[in-house]
């Protein structure tokens, strides 16, 4: 009995850990759109183009015809761990985030109605087998989730316009983690695999206003609600028949997303040059702890060490509340070719206590370059981002395992093509 209380101990922590990626992106994924992009720093008070249905709906009202623009922002990162205990690496560095956008005047101009499809939050992390964390945290551990946000606006006199918006979450969470039999029971047994995946939905909402003090500046206010997403699916465990235990059952969690406050000051410095600033605060505070629900009475997943050994793992997470600061510019070079640069500090909320290899986040400086040539109707527009991160040292983790350096290296790349109508 004491082993099979060992064993299930065991199982519960290693599976715990894996929560730690609920939040996935704590800095949230890059702005949807070349143009955010280039920009980085500057993407509420002066953005123009259909992305504004994300980023500041309420200047939608300057957009005249109809227009729909699709992009894609390619993310390569890579993290190495060092330790006194041992390395890993991450693998398969490259991922793809789509977005879609769609913003439609009236025929008197009275109001814009807006759609936007994106991926706000959401990455994967991958580790090597080999390397330190095989037994320690998941190899690999995804969070997808895609907005459709549909939006309206409308301008109130010649310098106030207003607008909100619904955010429809749809999330899929799936997690694989090495289960080291032998280690756990003392015998001669092959390492298993635990897989949770589930899946959820939320809704919240969403609202701005843009003022225009004077023909050359702006001034504008976004708000974006928590959304909470209650996720169920399956948890399978190969191997756990051998020693007659469940191999397969449910998996419930749930989390909840952050409210977002963005503050944005645009000026147009002269006919070819502006200039934004903007800063947000993110209510990650939420973000207090995470339960872990595999079914009831599951001994992989549920704490054998709690009075209520059928209670679902409660594991604390403290995430604090965080800011972004940054700045945006951009040049109309010629009458087609628009030059853009940006710049964005991001604050990271995690505590060293509860940091994990699924997200081994730091604070991070961002510098970006852009360009957009609009020719008629059409509209291209590409970007680079570089993440200058910080080598993140935990030496107080909550899990022992995870004490060490983390050494991150990141690249951002943004390709968008939009068209009026």
């Amino acid at each position: 009995m004491k082993q099979d209380k060992r064993m299930q101990w065991a199982l519960g922590l290693l599976l715990a850990c894996s929560g730690s990626y609920a939040m996935a992106n704590g800095l949230r994924n890059p702005p949807a759109g070349a143009e955010a992009l280039g920009r980085a720093g500057g993407n509420i008070a002066q953005v123009d183009d259909a992305s504004a249905v994300e980023h500041n709906p309420a200047n939608m009202t300057e957009i005249k015809e109809a227009q729909v623009m699709g992009a894609a922002t390619i993310i390569n990162t890579s993290t190495e761990f060092k330790s006194p205990m041992g390395t890993a690496k991450t693998e398969d560095p490259w991922k793809i985030l789509p977005s879609i956008f769609a913003v439609l005047p009236s025929s008197n101009h009275n109001f814009t109605a807006g759609l936007g499809i994106s991926t706000p939050f959401g990455q994967s992390t991958v580790w090597d087998k080999t390397g330190a964390f095989r037994y320690a945290a998941p190899y690999s551990a995804e969070l997808t989730v895609i907005n459709v946000n549909p939006s309206i606006a409308t301008k109130l006199g010649d310098k106030v316009s207003v607008a909100a918006g619904l955010d429809v979450y749809l999330s899929r969470l799936d997690i694989k983690q090495v289960l080291p039999w032998s280690l756990m029971t003392r015998g001669a047994l092959p390492d298993g695999t635990a897989h949770l995946q589930g899946d959820g939905a939320g809704v919240g909402g969403n609202a701005a206003i843009t003022v225009h003090p004077t023909k050359a500046q702006s001034l504008a206010l976004t708000y974006r609600s928590p959304v909470k997403v209650d996720y169920s699916g399956d948890s399978e465990f190969s191997g756990a028949q051998l020693l007659g235990l469940p191999s397969s059952g449910s998996f419930d969690t749930s989390m909840e997303f952050p409210s977002i406050v963005g503050l944005g000051y645009g000026i147009e410095l002269t006919d070819t040059v502006r200039v934004e600033a903007d800063v947000e605060w993110i209510e990650f505070s939420r973000y207090e702890s995470l339960s872990l629900d595999a079914g009831a009475g599951n001994p992989l997943v549920n704490s054998p060490m709690s009075p209520n050994p059928r209670a679902p793992l409660v594991i604390p997470q403290r995430w604090k509340d965080t800011w972004t600061f940054g700045l945006g510019a951009d040049w109309k070079a010629t009458e087609a070719l628009t030059l853009r640069a940006g710049y964005i500090f991001l604050q990271s909320p995690v505590p060293q206590e509860t940091l994990a290899p699924t997200l081994p986040d730091a604070d991070q400086h961002v510098f970006s370059l852009g360009a957009g040539l609009h020719r008629g109707q059409n509209r291209l527009d590409v970007a680079y981002g570089y993440s200058v991160i910080g080598d993140r040292t935990v030496s107080n983790n909550q899990n022992p395992a995870y004490n060490g350096t983390y050494e991150t290296t990141s690249h951002l790349m943004s390709v968008s093509y939009g068209r009026s109508f």
